[in-house]
């Protein structure tokens, strides 16, 4: 489990715990303006998280504040293309959580508006890395939303802003963060999320726990 003071001790991140769900609650609604509310998660979701993988859900915390959460679940990596809502069980993540998957699937982290900026996601992707490595598992997967779309909808398509995002043409306020913290390119998901604002897409990355790890590699030895 996780539970250590960051930035010098103005935060501390730690797994998340049952009293924290209202608290979460209010971040989702805050980080995830332009998400329709059928993916927005609700403090029974977390909840649930909580209760099926309790090493997987991290907070960040201000003097007993949540301004920051991450969930995730245990699988093995998906072998076809999915929606947000199939891909987490409608967000209950009950039937799609695999107790010995050997992978952590990150579906969702927000950092209340007011906190951005500092570098706090990058320390739970740190964070999560760490619960990777002490479970022995592969590494993260996520898949980021393409949120920078929105203010060039009008100029291209959102396959062309994809290209772009991948060629290091654009920036995105997601995507761009999470190359930087070392995610690794995958693959477009096109019509994954209802959300507008992203073109309805997310960029599908992953982080490995080994560095020399080629995902490329595992996938080309399993055919």
């Amino acid at each position: 489990m996780i539970s250590k003071s960051i930035f010098e001790n103005q935060f501390i991140i730690r797994n998340a715990i049952l009293d924290d769900v209202i608290q979460m609650e209010y971040l989702q609604s805050r980080c995830y303006p332009t998400l329709h509310e059928s993916e927005i998660l609700n403090r029974n979701h977390f909840a649930n998280h909580i209760k099926i993988f309790p090493a997987g859900q991290l907070v960040i915390e201000e003097d007993g504040k949540i301004i920051a959460s991450a969930s995730t679940f245990r699988c093995h990596f998906p072998e076809h293309d999915s929606t947000f809502l199939e891909e987490t069980d409608n967000l209950w993540l009950s039937n799609v959580h695999i107790p010995d998957g050997n992978w952590m699937y990150g579906i969702d982290m927000g950092v209340l508006p007011e906190y951005r900026g500092l570098g706090l996601s990058k320390e739970m992707y740190k964070a999560r890395l760490e619960v990777c490595r002490n479970l022995g598992l592969i590494g993260q997967i996520i898949a980021g939303m393409t949120i920078g779309y929105g203010k060039v909808k009008d100029k291209m398509t959102i396959e062309e802003y994809c290209y772009g995002l991948e060629m290091n043409k654009y920036t995105d306020p997601t995507i761009t963060p999470q190359r930087k913290s070392g995610f690794r390119w995958i693959k477009p998901l096109y019509n994954y999320i209802n959300d507008p604002e992203s073109g309805f897409a997310s960029i599908l990355m992953y982080l490995p726990v080994d560095e020399d790890y080629s995902l490329k590699k595992q996938l080309q030895n399993k055919k």
